[in-house]
Order: C-alpha cells, then sequence, then structure tokens
C-alpha cells in the first residue's frame, strides 16, 4: 500500500481519456485557444493511444464526388430509424477532412495500381466503406503516433496510469476529477475550466481489444447528471474460440462465411438478400440458433477469398503479426484454414446523451467518442475511427465556444476531497475481502448466457438483473485490494456491475426487436412505441429514471421507411 504524497493538477481543459477521441479533442481545444493550458489523463500508458492502436487503421469516409446525404440515407436505413441525424449528418460531413489530416500526417491506406484508394463495401449498404490502412496489423499504431506528435506541438500535458473515478463539480458545473496512480497509488486531483470524457464505453473484458473499457467512466458522469442513453444495446461480435482476432469487417464482403457442424453456410436462411456479409449482430443471432438446434461447432470459410485480396487481412507487422505467428505455431492459422468460431459479448453501447458539440445535461462536460451514445447496437467496420476522430474534434471545438463565454472561472469544489479520497482508497485497507476477478467472473457468468446477451427474454433478463443487483449490493462493497494496480481492478468491475444493470434494465424496456437488440419473446419492430432513445439517468435516491425520448421523424431530412432488420427472419428453421 504506497503512502506517496497527493498530486494537484489545474489546467483549462481537462481530457479523460487518450485515445482516438481525446486526442483529437485536444488538439482541435488547442487550435482555438492557442496559448490555453490541455491535460489529458488515461488509465493505459502515456502514448499508447487507447484501442486505437489495438485498431488496423480501416476508416469510413464520405470521399469528394460523394453525397453525404446518400451515406446519411443509408445509416438510417441501417440504424433501424435510430439515428441521430443532424449528429451524423456532421460527422460524415467532416470525415473527409480527417481522413485528408491523417495521409496528410503520413498514414497511407490502400491503392490499387492505377494509385486510386481501394475501397471495400461495408454489411451490403449501397454507399458505405471503408479504407482499409496500408500496414495490416500497425495503421491504428500509425494514427497515434501521428496525433501524439500533433499534441507535442500545442505543448498538450499528458498523464498515464492514472485511474480517474469521479468529477468534481461547483454549484452543478463540472471543475475537474479526482482518481489515483495505478503504479504508486498517489491521489490525483485535477481542477479545469472544462471537461471532455473521451473515456469509451463500459463492457466486460473478453478479448485483447475490448480490456479497457469496463464502466466506470459511465457511472462517473451519471453521478455529475449527465443521461445515458442506448444502454440496452451491446455488441456481440463473432471470435474465434480459442483468440481474439479482426478482420471479419473485410473478410465477409471477399467472400468469407461461417457454415455450421454440417457444412452449411446458414446465414441464408436467415437473411436470403444479404446472406454472409451482413452486420456480426445479426450473424451472432444466427449462430446462437445454430448451436441451439445443435448445429455446432460452427467455423469460419474461407476457401472462397480470392488468394489476392488476402494482403488487405494478413498482419505485415506489428503486434497482430506477433499474434498471428504465435497462432500459426500453435497449429492455428485464420487465413488458411477454417477456425471455429463462436459469438462473443464484448461492450456496451451505453453512452452519453449531447448536443452536436458534444455538450451534456452536465454544464462544463462534454462527450466525445465512444463514450458518447451512436449507434443502436450495429457497426460498419472502419467507423469507430471516423466517429472518434469527428466527435473529438467536435467536443474539442464545444469546449472552446463554452470557455469563450465563460463568465466565472472559480475552480472551487462541492466535495469533500478528503472523503473522496477516503472512499476510493478504501478497498486497500481491507485486510480480507473479494478478490476483483472472482467477482469479475460472476459478472460475466451472469450477463453472457446467450438469452441474456443475444436471444433476450423477460425471464432471463430479470434472472440476471436480480443476481447483478446482489452482486452490487453484496460483493462490490467488500472488493480487497493488495496494491494500486488491484485498486483499478477493483475499480473497473464496481464499473462493470454498474454498466452490467443499465444494460438490463434497458433491455427489459425495449420490448421489441431493433438493430443490435434482439427480444426472442418480442421478435418484431414496434414502432408505435419505439421509435425512440430511451434515456436513463439518476434519481438522486441510487434509483433510474427511465424516459423514452421519441426520434424527431417529421423534423428530420431523411424519412423512417424501410428497415436493415426486414433482412432478417429468425424463427425457428
Amino acid at each position: 500500500m504506497s503512502n506517496c504524497t497527493d498530486t494537484a493538477v489545474s489546467c483549462d481543459l481537462l481530457v479523460i481519456g487518450g485515445g482516438s477521441a481525446g486526442m483529437w479533442a485536444a488538439h482541435r481545444f488547442a487550435e482555438l485557444m492557442p496559448g490555453r493550458s490541455i491535460v489529458i489523463v488515461d488509465k493505459g500508458p502515456r502514448d499508447w493511444g487507447g484501442l486505437m492502436t489495438m485498431a488496423g487503421g480501416d476508416f469510413d469516409a464520405v470521399m469528394p464526388g460523394e453525397n453525404v446525404d446518400d451515406w446519411l440515407k443509408d445509416l438510417v436505413y441501417y440504424f433501424d430509424g435510430l439515428c441521430d441525424q443532424p449528429l451524423m449528418r456532421e460527422v460524415l460531413l467532416r470525415s473527409r477532412e480527417r481522413f485528408a489530416d491523417y495521409q496528410k500526417w503520413g498514414c497511407e491506406f490502400f491503392t490499387r495500381e492505377d494509385g486510386t484508394l481501394k475501397s471495400v463495401p461495408q454489411r451490403g449498404l449501397a454507399n458505405v466503406r471503408l479504407y482499409p490502412a496500408k500496414l495490416k496489423g500497425r495503421g491504428g499504431e500509425h494514427m497515434v503516433r501521428a496525433l501524439v506528435s500533433q499534441l507535442k506541438n500545442h505543448g498538450v500535458k499528458r498523464y498515464g496510469r492514472i485511474m480517474i473515478t469521479d468529477l468534481l463539480t461547483k454549484d452543478g458545473r463540472v471543475t475537474g476529477a479526482v482518481g489515483f496512480n495505478s503504479l504508486d497509488g498517489t491521489f490525483m486531483s485535477f481542477r479545469a475550466k472544462a471537461v471532455i470524457a473521451a473515456t469509451g464505453v463500459g463492457g466486460w473484458k473478453t478479448s485483447y481489444g475490448k480490456n479497457t473499457p469496463t464502466g466506470e467512466s459511465s457511472e462517473m458522469v451519471w453521478k455529475a447528471g449527465a443521461v445515458l442513453r442506448d444502454c440496452e444495446f451491446c455488441r456481440v461480435w463473432n471470435m474465434p474460440r480459442y483468440f481474439g482476432w479482426e478482420g471479419q469487417t473485410a473478410l465477409m464482403p471477399l467472400g468469407g462465411r461461417f457454415v455450421n457442424a454440417l457444412g452449411e453456410s446458414f446465414m441464408e436462411k436467415y437473411s436470403p438478400v444479404l446472406g454472409p456479409n451482413t452486420d456480426p449482430h445479426y450473424t451472432t443471432i444466427a449462430m446462437a440458433m445454430e448451436i441451439r438446434a445443435g448445429r455446432g461447432p460452427l467455423r469460419f470459410d474461407i476457401s472462397r477469398i480470392n488468394p489476392d485480396d488476402m494482403i488487405l487481412l494478413r498482419p505485415q507487422t506489428g503486434w497482430q503479426l506477433l499474434n498471428y505467428e504465435k497462432l500459426r505455431d500453435l497449429g492455428m492459422d485464420l487465413f488458411r484454414d477454417n477456425t471455429e468460431w463462436m459469438p462473443q459479448m464484448t461492450i456496451s453501447y451505453g453512452g452519453m446523451d449531447a448536443d452536436l458539440y458534444g455538450r451534456t445535461a452536465a454544464e462544463g462536460l462534454f462527450a466525445a467518442g465512444t463514450a458518447r451514445n451512436m449507434e443502436p447496437g450495429v457497426y460498419a467496420g472502419g467507423f469507430a475511427l471516423m466517429s472518434t476522430s469527428v466527435t473529438g474534434h467536435l467536443a474539442g471545438e464545444g469546449a472552446a465556444r463554452y470557455l469563450q463565454g465563460l463568465e466565472s472561472t472559480d475552480e472551487g469544489v462541492d466535495q469533500d476531497e478528503k472523503e473522496l479520497r477516503a472512499e476510493i482508497m478504501a478497498p486497500l485497507h481491507r485486510a480480507t475481502g473479494l478478490a476483483p476477478k472472482d467477482v469479475q467472473t460472476r459478472i460475466q457468468s451472469a450477463v453472457f448466457p446467450y438469452d441474456v446477451s443475444i436471444l433476450k427474454t423477460e425471464e432471463a433478463l430479470s434472472r440476471a438483473l436480480a443476481e447483478i443487483r446482489r452482486i452490487r449490493e453484496e460483493e462490490i462493497p467488500a472488493l480487497a485490494a493488495s496494491d494500486p494496480h488491484y485498486l483499478l481492478k477493483a475499480r473497473e468491475v464496481r464499473g462493470m456491475a454498474f454498466i452490467s444493470e443499465l444494460y438490463l434494465t434497458a433491455a427489459l424496456e425495449r420490448r421489441e426487436t431493433r438493430a443490435g437488440h434482439y427480444r426472442e419473446d418480442y421478435p418484431q419492430r414496434d414502432n408505435s412505441r419505439y421509435l425512440a432513445w430511451l434515456e436513463l439517468s439518476s434519481d438522486g435516491m441510487g434509483g433510474v429514471n427511465k424516459t423514452w425520448k421519441p426520434v424527431p421523424v417529421d423534423t428530420y431530412p431523411i424519412p423512417v421507411t424501410s428497415y436493415y432488420q426486414d433482412n432478417f427472419d429468425f424463427s425457428e428453421k
């Protein structure tokens, strides 16, 4: 246990989260407010760049000559109507600028022999496509290096290994945050005139690429007064059974497909129109049904992929190449064999409700990237790097505008920081208690069953919710940590329990099937009640306020007339 001296830091802008959205937010703020002090804190290493470092580097962008509204129509259709059209249109409008910035900074993308960019269509949509990074396996890492270089030029200060646990407020305005150094236990206090949360989402620590978002950020913004929505939607992904891997986004359009134990390419049964080239959330519903019917195990068939296209997929350098070579030495070669795959619960899509420039219901708090809600449980490849860069850019603008109009610069706080410190460090002072890993396993065991995470039913969701509430009441207060590293793990598990309860609460409320949310007991879409966002907020007494906010289809430019969901039939096969 550490006895290190507390550390206090003051700045104009505090950015929580050092990934794509956080770095873009800091970059844009610095452009608009030169000379102002900016601090980025991240619970990972200072320069690691969040999950962007783990990304392949594929990027969606509306290119010159293309119509933004054509892309927007695709996404309104793909999201089954749950699309914030003004926000999405702005994201698409700015996507080309962010793509050009990356190119200007030296990030390279695949080109054809004639020098034009090579693109890969997504999810059977007419217009949405991604542009693959040239160096597969290191595209995201190169993006991180480019942004870090820009931040150094702006004089942005960055702190790593800092777990932020609570936001500070003064008279209802967010004025900073507190947390601790997970290496030495130093208590950290940050005072700021504006705060941008670019912390990602909640999740369940299922694989290498989704090991860091665990929900602690959702809990802290919730307590500060932010509103969360889309909590009923989660990313349920296809993964090889024995190891985590990326790449099916590009594999499917090039001919990849899943087959069952009978050798059948089963997606054609569930979607004769789209077949295998569809969104993974629909594929995982079919996978769960095939397994339940006794037609597992399921394998990924690469026999129809042109060998010349493998260069788009096979890692050439970096950590992905290292992983690939280790797996190949163990006899598992994703690019040679038909490997066994399965559905996997990964992260929540619940995020803060915010305006175009990231402003939330809590004054002084802005949301960027996947910390704000964007997608209703479906995902096009390359969308994350596009949306995090643009929403980070927008949040940086929003924070700059806020500071330009801010009359009071009082950075005082209402909380007693000594009490906060004692509460945060409490697990370190328990001689005995529960290990974070054991509690995490029980949370996963409650949420992961197929009837809770994929083929959802009232009975299963209610059962899981009762167990998560028991864990939050009985086990979370009993967590113990032997050192600051395990204190971080304890806080992550607490966040995981929090986001699990919101997920189950929201999933029970949406009694229909839409986009990435499939209710087996309510398999039809119900526009009369649920063409709306479910907004969750704290009632101030430990409970949850639940409000349905209808999508304003009468004022949006793109009418909601067709639905991606209608391409599928999941009745018993």
